[in-house]
This record gives C-alpha cells, sequence and structure tokens, in this order.
C-alpha cells in the first residue's frame, strides 16, 4: 500500500487565491516534495474544490473516508489536519475513528500523526477540536456580517435574483444590483401578466412559453419558479435575508434539512431604486384561486410510484392528483401544462406493471452465476494482479533510485526527473489498480444483484395484497430505477383501457 495526497482550499487561502495563485497546486507541490524527503509513495492525489460544512456535502472527502475505512492506504499527506474535518462533533470523530481503526498515519509538513502512538491520537484528537471551534467561529463572524450588510441595504448573496445582476456598491466594499437588459424585460412582463392582467401561475407559464421565453436553467418556466420570482422584495428595492434558514432534524439517526419560512427575518430598504412598483407588487402577489397542495413529510405516502415514473417526453417526475367528485380514482400527471403527455389511473398503471413484473421473471429466470460470468471474473481477477506487481515492481524502482543518488549515478538534477517520471508511472498504476478492483466488485455485485433479484420480484408479487401504500413504494424502490410513461392520446368515450406504454429500467441489466 501507499500514500495519498488530500488537497483543500480554505478561507485563509483567498488572499494567495486574489493574486492569481493556484492554492490546490501550489499545496499538492510541497506535499509531494515532502514525500519525496520522506520517501513515500504516492498512489493518489485527490483535489476538494467543493466547500461543505459536513463530509457528506464534499464528494471527494466521503471517498476518501471510505477508502481509508475498507484500509486501502498506509497513510494521508495534508497540509493540515484542520482540512480534513472542520465540521460538528460527528464529523470530527468520525475522521479520528476512521483513521485510528485503519492504522492510517496522517502526514503534515509540521507533524506525522500516528494512530498507533497513545499521543499521537490525543494531539490530532486536539487538533480536530481547536479547527471546529475555529470554523464555528469564523461562520458566527461571517452570518453576523452577513446580517449587518442586509440591515445596511446591501445585497449579500452570491446569485442575483431573475431580472437583476450583481454590481459593486458606490461604496466600493460591498455588492448591490442593478437592472439586467436581457432579464429585466422579461420580469416586467411578469408583473404585468400576474399583477395587471390577473393571469395565474401557470396561465402565465404557458403564456411566456408560447414567447419562447425560457429560465436561467434553458426550460420552460414552472409555477413554483414564477411565483418565487415575483414575490422577491429585491423587486421593489428591499433586502430580505434569513426569510428561509435551514432547520436541521434528526430522525432515526439521521440528519434532515428543511427550509421553512420562517416570521423572523430581515427586511430592509435596499441601496438600489426599486423596479416595479409597491401597489403591482402587491397586485401581482395576490391569491390566484386554488394552488397545489404542498407535499407534507409527516404524513406517509399515497402514491405507490412516488419518485419512480417519470414522463417520456419531458422527463420530469410525474405527480399524484387525488380523487374527487369528478375522477373519482387517483391520477398520475405529468403537472407542466406544456407537455402533450396524458395522465393515467394509478390503478391501470399498477396493474400493467405487475403485468411486467411477472412477464420479466418467466424470461429472466437467473438464480446461478452463468459460466461466462465466472470467467469474466476471473479475468479480471488477473487483471487486477498483474497491476498489483506492475506497483511492486516500480515501488523497488523507487528504492534503487536512492541508491544511485547516494552513489553519485545519478546528479539531483536526474534524480529529480527520474523521480518524478517513476511517480507518474506509481500514480498510473496505483489508479489502475482502483479501476480494476472497482470493475471487479462491480462485477462480483452485479452477480449477487441478478442471482436475488428474480426472487425478490417474486416475494414482492406474492405479498403484494398485502402491502401499504408506502411499503409497495419502498419495495418498488429497491426492485425498479426508474419508469419511463409515454401516453399522448386521451381516452375516448367508454373507453376502459387506456393506449400507453412503459419502459422499466430494473436495477439489473436487461
Amino acid at each position: 500500500m501507499s500514500y495519498f495526497i488530500y488537497a483543500r482550499k480554505s478561507r485563509k487561502d483567498a488572499d494567495l487565491e486574489a493574486l492569481g495563485i493556484d492554492v490546490l497546486e501550489r499545496h499538492i507541490t510541497t506535499l509531494l516534495e515532502l514525500a519525496k524527503t520522506l520517501s513515500l509513495p504516492i498512489g493518489a492525489i485527490y483535489r476538494e474544490v467543493v466547500s461543505g460544512d459536513s463530509i457528506d456535502s464534499r464528494p471527494v472527502m466521503s471517498q476518501v473516508m471510505a477508502e481509508v475505512e475498507s484500509c486501502m492506504w498506509d497513510g494521508c499527506l495534508v497540509m493540515d489536519v484542520d482540512r480534513l474535518a472542520r465540521g460538528d462533533t460527528i464529523d470530527q470523530g468520525r475522521v479520528q475513528r476512521a483513521f485510528f481503526y485503519s492504522n492510517t498515519k496522517i502526514v503534515t509538513p509540521n507533524k506525522t500523526y500516528d494512530p498507533a502512538n497513545e499521543y499521537d491520537n490525543e494531539y490530532f484528537e486536539f487538533s480536530l477540536f481547536m479547527s471546529r471551534r475555529e470554523y464555528a467561529t469564523i461562520k458566527r463572524r461571517m452570518q453576523r456580517g452577513r446580517e449587518r450588510s442586509s440591515s445596511d441595504g446591501y445585497y449579500v448573496g452570491n446569485i442575483p435574483p431573475y431580472g437583476w445582476r450583481r454590481v459593486i456598491a458606490p461604496d466600493g466594499k460591498h455588492f448591490s444590483l442593478a437592472p439586467d437588459p436581457t432579464e429585466s424585460p422579461v420580469l416586467d412582463l411578469m408583473y404585468d401578466l400576474c399583477g395587471n392582467k390577473q393571469y395565474g401561475y401557470q396561465k402565465a407559464c404557458t403564456h411566456m412559453a408560447e414567447m419562447g421565453i425560457l429560465s436561467r436553467s434553458g426550460r420552460p418556466f414552472t409555477p413554483s419558479t414564477l411565483k418565487g420570482i415575483i414575490s422577491n422584495p429585491a423587486n421593489i428595492g428591499k433586502v430580505r435575508w434569513g426569510h428561509r434558514k435551514t432547520v436541521r432534524t434528526v430522525k432515526d439517526g439521521k440528519i434532515s434539512r428543511s427550509r421553512p419560512h420562517s416570521s423572523d427575518y430581515i427586511l430592509a430598504d435596499a441601496v438600489w431604486p426599486p423596479r416595479i412598483s409597491a401597489d403591482l407588487f402587491q397586485r401581482a402577489n395576490q391569491p390566484k384561486g386554488s394552488c397545489s397542495t404542498p407535499v407534507r413529510d409527516d404524513r406517509p405516502i399515497q402514491n405507490i410510484f412516488a419518485g419512480l415514473v417519470r414522463c417520456s417526453q419531458c422527463g420530469r417526475l410525474m405527480v399524484r392528483k387525488k380523487a374527487h367528485t369528478k375522477t373519482p380514482y387517483d391520477i398520475l400527471i405529468c403537472q407542466y401544462t406544456e407537455c402533450p403527455t396524458v395522465g393515467i389511473r394509478i390503478d391501470e398503471l399498477e396493474l400493467a406493471l405487475l403485468e411486467w413484473l411477472r412477464n420479466y421473471i418467466d424470461k429472466y429466470e437467473l438464480t446461478d452465476a452463468l459460466p461466462e460470468d465466472v470467467e469474466n471474473v476471473a479475468a479480471k481477477e488477473a487483471i487486477v494482479k498483474n497491476f498489483e506487481k506492475e506497483h511492486e515492481t516500480l515501488l523497488k524502482q523507487r528504492e534503487s533510485l536512492f541508491d544511485f543518488l547516494e552513489q553519485g549515478i545519478y546528479t539531483k538534477e536526474i534524480f529529480i526527473e527520474r523521480s518524478n517520471a517513476l511517480e507518474r508511472r506509481v500514480k498510473e498504476c496505483m489508479e489502475h489498480i482502483i479501476s480494476a478492483q472497482n470493475d471487479l466488485h462491480a462485477t462480483l455485485a452485479l452477480q449477487a444483484n441478478r442471482k436475488n433479484f428474480v426472487p425478490r420480484c417474486k416475494n414482492l408479487l406474492g405479498e403484494w395484497g398485502r402491502l401499504t401504500i408506502p411499503e409497495k413504494n419502498s419495495a418498488l424502490k429497491v426492485l425498479i430505477e426508474k419508469i419511463m410513461f409515454t401516453k399522448t392520446k386521451r381516452n375516448k368515450k367508454g373507453q376502459d383501457r387506456s393506449d400507453f406504454e412503459i419502459d422499466v429500467f430494473p436495477k439489473v441489466p436487461k
């Protein structure tokens, strides 16, 4: 095994970034020089470009933690230990536990932390604790600065609201807003439709779609997006901050985040002039008749296809429209009026899916591994072993480089040149090993999945009538990745069965 390098930016690197210095590459160069000094083999270099408050919000760190927990590395080279974890106590404990139980060393330019050493372990724990306190202090200071700037009328967001662009404020220290030449006419049209003409959100979206007006994402506006745009007080010269604060709750040991509307928020006069009059703003935000009922997280699922069925025309998830007087049955619909897809009765779609499962079982009785699968696994295992042998040979060559330097055969310049070339080969070989191992593990998991897929389908069909709607939804999500639904013709009068197609993507290859 070898060592890996983990590089991540910090807020204290902002000054260097402003000077045009690539901090990540600078840190990697420093750590590579440290590895050469200590004769440490480098197997991989990880660059974290995503910032986040937790390990789960940083994808590269999540991958590093998984590899450390599986004992893939001898150690980690990092500039400071606080770049590994600066989140809450849970993240701190997770990092410490992963490196301790896997006996993975942490090497910094100032100190090497050996988990097997009691004093190093205590010092590592203390360093993580201090970095966490520093991080909390920095966050608190920055939050107070945002609140103060908002109270003074400056814009503190990173992305400007629709219809505006972010500009430097007159004081030269803060940000303000100015009308965007492209989006501001569309913003005026939105208020004209919803305020003066009293269009509903859906009707206004349809009108703009017919005009060819698209959102920033390149897709037609949706009612929820339109509502958020015209209800933004920035359009009437106001700054709002803290209107939807993130609230964290713990349920079944997992942290869930929500952003409910808050009554305690900052609303101050902005430094930029209003674009819309207060009267038009109020008229545009008046209730527009019946609106869709928001999804309640505290109630059980009422749709067995929740999160599974997608419209084949626009790719969006289809939603349940509950039964009422005119249609006494639940319907699955694509809620965007510009989409030509026609809704389907949920019970009719349920019967079609069950029939698909029965037909699939008849065609796909796989209970044991096929002969070609066994050969495939053996070939991939041989590939992994070949790469591992090559890696061992390269490590021996590294030792020879130091011998040649000590014997005077290589000058320092030649040594560095040969060492860099060898390090690149070692890195490439390690990447090949990881790729081959991942391919092998995926093949083994695929075999296990194929072996267990049909029995799971049979069990589901046998228990289907006794399951509740949430249980059916959970069971389907275990077996099915997604269902693409196609129906473009409405039922004729008296037609009992619909003319539609479903394309089911099971979590096992066809």
